[in-house]
């Protein structure tokens, strides 16, 4: 695995996603989360003391175990772990739990982010059917040389394993599907989960209550042109309130990061 040195300031531009795209499917990751979130003590003994996700080196468990956490247990504070709590601790919780962990990842992760906003959202959205490895490849190239402050000295074999790694994670998500070629999936979210969303995307802009305006709405797979009407039919039926004035859609939250799943799936 080959990742640059970072300073502090930048390093959520890290190469974690060539870990996580490299494991085996999705479930290593609910139940490193589900044990962290139970009893944080034991998520190290659960990857490298009983070694369940059967990795072959002490190395590979301890990478595993770090790009784990900061993708998907890093959080912003006590609202956000709150949050992922109640999804993932939920009994009978129906949701599109692979949809959850691409929000938290592009939460945590800066480059999951960056693509997924300019890569693969813009193409899903342009009516493109299939996505491939040299898009991504000349997105980071493109990344590398427009950000070079950031001190991001990856190698041309580096930027390569990203872009395989991050289509192998996306098909492992359910957002892309086929082997050797790329194809997007249409993916048409429940009410419960775009209300979800609204949560991580207040974790991601807390100062503002505009959704128009937050980085992470194309994340949410509604079209710009359908997200007023969704949103309105939503806070219909109580779940936030919401006020539109022609330039600015404002989302109220009136459930807490605890208590929302709760009310979501009438849990007692």
């Amino acid at each position: 695995m080959v990742g640059s040195k970072q300073t502090k300031k930048n390093n959520n531009y890290n190469t974690a996603i060539i870990i996580i795209g490299g494991l085996k499917d999705c479930s290593v990751i609910y139940r490193a989360i589900e044990t962290y979130l139970g009893n944080e003590g034991n998520l190290k003994e659960l990857i490298s003391g009983r070694n369940e996700f059967n990795l072959r080196t002490e190395q590979t468990r301890g990478r595993v175990e770090r790009a784990i956490k900061s993708g998907f247990l890093h959080f912003k504070n006590q609202d956000h772990r709150d949050l992922l709590y109640n999804i993932f601790a939920g009994n009978g919780l129906h949701l599109e739990k692979e949809l959850i962990l691409f929000w938290q990842f592009a939460l945590s992760n800066s480059l999951f982010r960056e693509i997924s906003l300019r890569v693969f959202m813009k193409f899903y959205y342009s009516g493109r059917t299939t996505l491939s490895k040299d898009d991504i490849i000349a997105y980071l190239k493109d990344f590398l040389g427009n950000n070079k402050r950031l001190n991001l000295t990856w190698s041309e074999n580096t930027i390569n394993t990203l872009s395989t790694k991050y289509l192998n994670f996306m098909t492992k998500l359910n957002l892309l599907e086929g082997a050797r070629k790329k194809t997007f999936k249409h993916i048409k979210i429940t009410a419960e989960s775009l209300v979800l969303f609204l949560y991580f995307a207040k974790l991601h802009a807390p100062e503002s209550n505009n959704i128009l305006i937050n980085e992470m709405l194309p994340l949410s797979f509604v079209s710009m042109d359908d997200i007023k009407d969704q949103l309105k039919k939503l806070s219909m039926k109580g779940n936030y309130n919401m006020s539109f004035n022609g330039v600015e859609l404002n989302i109220e939250l009136t459930h807490s990061f605890h208590g929302v799943c709760d009310v979501l799936f009438n849990r007692p």
